[in-house]
């Protein structure tokens, strides 16, 4: 049983854990401390004990701790935790105890994050940082709950998307320089991922078959090291089959821009090194956007070979299937306001064969009369 004594002018609640060990904390007032001994004896008989000491810890400390516990996440992950946890998070919060956060506070950091001019997709991302911490406080029995799951984050609007046909596709592709041709003519054909696309090693290239294997991105850490990782999803390692026009291109690529051997990088630079994004964008991509009048962001090609494909009569979980999607709803989700066309279309040819069915029948009926 737990109890109360009186010590040095205040009072100090002692109770015994899980394993038998007296533990205490020291309270100003009477009423306190007997509602926490009453509390820990609850938790204790009912199994759901976790020793309050964990949540006197620091944020600041704790943000250490949880940083060690994400080293088998992936190198990106991990720097994205470390960059916002210690420009973004523990400013603010580094000084409280792990389990005296109060929730309106957090709203308050949210609410003047987008106050200060930060992206409705920042301050979500900062967000889900804080959160994914205090989750595994509580998975590590640290804390009873996760003050963030009272916060409700700020919503992120939709990127629009932009869409190009295959005139603009073409006359795009061919305002590159000929090192970058190729690429622009791969992402609206395979509609790969940027990190795909300049992962891509020559032996994932089958121009016979006319395929294109995606099991790799390559991505760049802030520390301008570059690391290969697994694809977006499980779903993302795939087979891509390419038209014979973009194998063709990307044929002439090979022998004249790849790199050498099995291991070589299809879309290297001069220098042979990757493809840094903001270098590709301001140097190649801005400008023959410029030259053919367009506007639309590198990732739009991605969905200009979604839009394509579906212009195409392409089935929705073939469309899954090539893009990498995790499920068919993703797609769907994602891409669903593309598809009232093929209703359309669909309503259009059932009215033909319907017609067609009636003439017949009207025929028949006809020859019966008779």
């Amino acid at each position: 049983m737990g109890y109360v004594q009186r010590h040095h002018g205040k009072y100090r609640a002692r109770y015994r854990d899980p394993l038998g060990r007296t533990t205490s904390k020291t309270f100003t007032r009477k009423s306190d401390a007997d509602r926490f001994v009453r509390e820990m004896e609850v938790d204790v008989e009912r199994g759901r004990w976790i020793d309050p000491r964990g949540a006197d810890t620091p944020l600041r400390e704790w943000a250490g701790d949880f940083l060690a516990l994400c080293r088998r996440l992936a190198p990106t992950t991990q720097e994205t935790y470390r960059r916002d946890l210690e420009v973004y998070v523990l400013p603010r919060f580094g000084d409280y105890r792990l389990g005296r956060v109060p929730a309106e506070e957090i709203e308050n950091w949210l609410n003047d994050e987008v106050a200060a001019g930060y992206a409705p997709s920042s301050v979500h991302r900062h967000y889900r940082t804080l959160r994914r911490m205090f989750q595994v406080a509580v998975e590590k029995e640290r804390l009873i709950a996760n003050p963030c799951d009272r916060v409700s984050p700020p919503r992120v609007p939709d990127k629009e998307m932009a869409v190009l046909t295959w005139t603009e596709a073409v006359e795009l592709a061919e305002a590159h320089q000929e090192r970058y041709r190729a690429l622009v003519y791969l992402a609206v054909d395979a509609g790969m991922r940027w990190g795909e696309l300049i992962g891509l090693r020559r032996a994932k290239v089958d121009l016979r078959n006319h395929k294109v294997r995606v099991t790799e991105q390559m991505v760049r850490l802030r520390t301008r090291e570059w690391v290969r990782k697994e694809p977006k999803t499980p779903s993302s390692v795939r087979s891509i089959t390419i038209s014979p026009v973009t194998a063709d291109i990307l044929a002439g690529h090979l022998e004249r821009f790849s790199s050498s051997g099995p291991d070589g990088l299809v879309f290297p630079t001069a220098k042979g090194t990757p493809v840094i994004s903001s270098s590709f964008w301001n140097h190649c991509f801005t400008p023959a956007l410029s030259a053919c009048g367009l506007r639309c962001r590198f990732h739009d090609l991605r969905h200009t070979s979604v839009a394509l494909a579906i212009a195409e009569g392409a089935h929705p979980k073939a469309i899954q299937m090539r893009m990498g999607h995790s499920s068919i709803r993703v797609t769907l989700d994602r891409y669903g306001h593309l598809f009232p066309e093929l209703d359309e279309a669909l309503a259009g040819s059932f009215g033909q064969r319907l017609a067609e069915a009636r003439a017949v029948r009207e025929r028949k009926v006809v020859h019966a009369a008779f």
